[in-house]
């Protein structure tokens, strides 16, 4: 089979795009590949096929272990393919992100480098972000066990050394003109595709550690609090633009530091209890 324009299924995020386009190829590159064919193989209906590459069905598992074998994939292809349908089709958080673990093991063992991985894997470890943020500290130490004795939350010697070595290979700090490990300012959009699922794991994350600091912190240097009430769905736009508002000034009290000794993290949450037409949201 010719390698001419074989699409990479490391550079897909959707199961049924990636089919579609190597469907396209295995015709072009494989004198005997007819779709007809895959469905006789495959006990599948032609028809039931062309509702899955047209979205109209979902790739089942089911329907998934039946092409598989036939759509001339190698084994850590098929593996990629899977996880992505899992985190397309399922409903269940828990599994989309071992399936996003999955996905970022193979990328690592393939030494593929993307954006969107390196995103997944620093959100998805919350002493990622803060050790981050340690480099912007007046007296920051590029020191293990002086992070250690800083977080609230305790964790090893040696996840703090992986923290800190992919910070550095990952381009998230940079040394100075006078050694001084700092910051790289980047933008990180997770809010499309199968990686805005680590954002969701990144405020899961973090709410729990709200609720951890409320037994494990003094009650001067935190602060929670909340109000339950009857809204409509206007007032709720309301109260949304209100705290929009209020992070973009409390982003400005950032932006004007001139002490930082202290990480912390804002986190407004604002979520129905009870809702007029509750809908499960498949998309989490």
């Amino acid at each position: 089979m010719k390698n001419e324009n074989r699409p990479s299924i490391y550079q897909f995020y959707d199961p049924i795009h990636f089919l579609n386009e190597w469907f396209v190829y295995l015709k072009k590159s494989k004198d005997q590949f007819k779709l007809n064919d895959l469905a006789k193989k495959s006990e599948i209906s032609t028809a039931n096929l062309s509702l899955i590459l047209s979205r109209q069905r979902p790739l089942t598992e089911k329907s998934f272990q039946k092409i598989i074998n036939f759509i001339h994939l190698d084994a850590t292809e098929r593996k990629y393919l899977n996880q992505l349908r899992i985190i397309d089709q399922s409903e269940n958080s828990e599994l989309r992100i071992e399936a996003l673990n999955q996905i970022v093991k193979i990328c690592k063992n393939k030494s593929l480098d993307s954006n969107d991985y390196k995103v997944f894997e620093y959100l998805t470890k919350w002493y990622y972000v803060a050790i981050f943020e340690m480099f912007n500290l007046d007296q920051m130490q590029l020191d293990p066990i002086w992070i250690q004795k800083k977080l609230i939350k305790k964790i090893s010697l040696l996840e703090i050394e992986q923290c800190i070595e992919f910070l550095k290979i990952h381009g998230y700090v940079t040394q100075n003109e006078n050694g001084k490990w700092v910051q790289v300012k980047a933008q990180m959009d997770c809010r499309e595709g199968v990686f805005k699922l680590s954002l969701g794991e990144f405020h899961r994350q973090m709410l729990s550690l709200a609720s951890y600091s409320i037994d494990s912190v003094k009650r001067e240097d935190r602060f929670i609090m909340g109000q339950t009430m009857a809204l409509s769905k206007d007032d709720f736009i309301k109260v949304k633009e209100i705290v929009e508002r209020a992070i973009f000034q409390i982003n400005e009290i950032n932006k004007s530091a001139n002490k930082r000794t202290e990480i912390y993290h804002i986190e407004i949450a604002t979520f129905p209890l009870a809702l007029e037409n509750f809908e499960k949201d498949h998309n989490e």
